[in-house]
């Protein structure tokens, strides 16, 4: 079994963003942003402010998501197109669409090719 270059807080935020459980999504990626420093920091802070947008959407109080969204493009934009494995333009544009279009929750997908 090959390990993955991944830490495992970041596969368990992805395995449970896609099982739309933003929330306990947003705490474990929030675990291994508290420890990092280096490049992948506004990165992971990104991905939790998207997940918490979506916490939002969840309970009921929808105007708290387009801040949370705006916020989180701003960290992931100068990660895209892709960064550690995700598609970033595939995750902010159907972000975008559940947010201010009201469609689906999205899932986050990977590059062409690229395994998690």
């Amino acid at each position: 079994m090959t390990e993955s270059i991944y830490p495992d807080e970041y596969l368990e935020f992805i395995r449970l963003f896609n099982d739309e459980r933003f929330f306990e999504a947003h705490e474990v990626l929030e675990a291994l942003w508290r420890r990092e420093n280096g490049t992948p920091k506004p990165f992971y802070q990104g991905l939790i402010q998207i997940a918490a947008a979506f916490v939002h959407l969840q309970k009921g109080t929808p105007a708290g998501a387009p801040p949370l969204y705006q916020k989180a493009f701003s960290h992931l934009e100068p990660f895209l197109p892709s960064f550690s494995g995700l598609d970033l333009n595939v995750l902010l544009t159907a972000a975008h669409q559940a947010i201010f279009g009201h469609t689906s929750f999205p899932k986050i997908y990977t590059p062409r090719g690229q395994k998690l």
